[in-house]
């Protein structure tokens, strides 16, 4: 029998939540003493940042595909198209026409099989449901099949498959049962809706436990128990593998890999960036940053090879463009040259000063930065430009705020600059979407104020283009725009990294934090 869901609160004390964190440790140490010596090959505990709040799919489903419960479509590969992963094949019959068809014997966690009625229930109100769909708008899907369905498009939609690898658009869960449940918590704790290897047994704002679903569709979990830690602070997190009472820190800050060498109680493990980390966003709505040269100017300005090498101590790579190097549409966008800075600033009228710092019509020249805490990396990203924008004359205000999304967003926040940890391509690795957010004059992401009927065109051009070698040569005018008007710049790409304990130092840093799954072992 399944042990009943802990209702979670939506919302808590961020520090509440770390000092009751502190005190369970101090109190209770590790309840396993088989993880705490690392010799359990059958648990697995994961401290991460984000708290999850509840088990709804439409506000959390992400995250249970993240640690195991949930699976997708199809799933993310690095470098390279998605590959089924709910499904058995994916045709692309037409320009408008896809057809979809599930392995033999999906099924959801309660029982219910996910055959073809019950996936074109679902993806027809993730249709309806998932703002991140809206660009499908008039998209059909039809059951056409036992285990079949067939997906119409309004209009051609090459990206499709990385759709369906992507967590935040087509979630898969039991939609009759979720519907039963209508909206009453306990109902839907209990409703299991879920289709992956592993079963959420409780969740509060501290903790999350699951075990081996011993029904799961696709044979026998290799673990008996998965356990989620929610600790905000990024050293408490490492500190948790340290003492034993977790095998994995998820978001550790990049300058803690240093003080973890030379230790055999934690390990730093790295995996391969697929792209640029941290978005260099620059504030286009009002003030300064209007003017295109100015900004040129800073993306000149930076030492893109300086912030890989140093800065984050050879755990970033160096990052020229928006996209990775390896991908066959990349472009080089941006390249260090402090002589051409100082001349765009010189042209666009802040002249340098006898203090060395510059000034325009009496008016220094001042940059708020932004900076959150659940990416600790920001901040000494926001650091390194600050000192690199000093030297040609460019003051740097740092300021860290609790959610970077809605200070971007809140017309009373002074900010011109900030290190943003969205990617150029999607969850799966797909540009499109980042490009239609976050470029594209009317995108739910495009906090910077970019606006540019040429881009807009572009990016609508590739969401349509079915043609591979078509698609990649829009995507290299995008980048030209891009460039030629300095909308944005990149500050690296981070290489993956996760502190281990000892059972867990050969674990493999999957693609798009797919932290667990059915191949997950020590």
């Amino acid at each position: 029998m399944r042990v009943p869901y802990v209702r979670s609160i939506r919302r808590f004390s961020a520090g509440a939540l770390a000092v009751a964190l502190v005190l369970a440790g101090t109190a209770c140490g590790t309840s396993d003493p088989g993880q705490q010596d690392g010799e359990d090959p059958t648990s697995l505990t994961l401290a991460t940042s984000f708290p999850i709040d509840d088990v709804d799919p439409m506000t959390n489903g992400f995250w249970f595909i993240e640690f195991g419960a949930a699976e997708l479509l199809m799933r993310p590969v690095l470098a390279a198209e998605p590959e089924p992963w709910l499904l058995q094949d994916l045709q692309n019959v037409d320009e408008h026409t896809w057809v979809l068809t599930l392995n033999e014997g999906t099924a959801f966690q309660n029982g219910n099989p996910l055959d073809g009625e019950a996936l074109a229930a679902v993806m027809n109100y993730d249709l309806e449901n998932v703002p991140g769909l809206k660009p499908l708008a008039g998209t059909t899907v039809e059951a056409t099949g036992e285990r079949e369905v067939t997906v119409t498009t309004a209009e051609p939609t090459p990206n499709l498959p990385y759709l369906l690898a992507d967590e935040s658009k087509f979630v898969i869960f039991d939609l009759a049962a979720y519907e039963a449940a209508d909206e009453d918590v306990a109902k839907l704790d209990d409703a299991q809706i879920y289709t992956g290897p592993y079963v959420v047994d409780t969740l509060d704002p501290q903790t999350m436990t699951m075990s081996a679903d011993d029904d799961y569709w696709g044979g026998t979990p290799p673990l008996e128990t998965v356990t989620v830690k929610f600790i905000e602070e990024a050293q408490s997190r490492i500190l948790a593998v340290q003492n034993g009472e977790a095998d994995l820190a998820l978001y550790p800050p990049t300058d803690s890999a240093k003080s973890i060498e030379g230790r055999t109680d934690a390990y730093w493990i790295t995996g391969t960036p697929k792209g640029p980390t941290f978005q260099f966003r620059m504030n286009q709505k009002t003030g300064v940053l209007t003017d295109g040269d100015v900004r040129q100017a800073l993306l000149a300005a930076i030492d893109y090879d300086e912030i890989a090498d140093d800065v984050m101590n050879g755990l970033y790579e160096v990052s020229n463009g928006m996209y990775s190097p390896q991908a066959p549409y990349y472009q080089d966008m941006f390249d260090t040259d402090l002589d051409k800075a100082e001349q765009l600033l010189d042209d666009a009228g802040w002249a340098e000063g006898a203090n060395g710092t510059r000034s325009k019509d009496g008016e220094p020249l001042v940059l708020n930065l932004l900076t959150f805490p659940q990416q600790p990396d920001s901040e000494t990203l926001a650091l390194a430009v600050q000192a690199q924008l000093g030297d040609i004359g460019i003051t740097v205000e740092i300021q860290q705020v609790p959610d970077i999304d809605e200070a971007e967003q809140d017309p009373n926040v002074n900010w011109q600059l900030a290190p943003h940890s969205n990617g150029t391509t999607s969850f799966s690795g797909d540009p499109t979407t980042t490009l239609q957010s976050t470029f594209a004059s009317d995108g739910d992401g495009n906090h910077s104020g970019i606006k540019d009927p040429e881009l807009d065109a572009l990016i609508d051009e590739y969401a349509t283009t079915m043609d591979p070698e078509a698609r990649n040569a829009v995507l290299g005018e995008i980048q030209t725009v891009i460039a030629d008007n300095a909308y944005m710049g990149w500050l690296g790409m981070r290489i993956p990294g996760i502190v281990a304990g000892p059972a867990w130092q050969d674990y493999e840093i999957p693609m798009a934090n797919l932290w667990v799954g059915f191949e997950t072992t020590p």
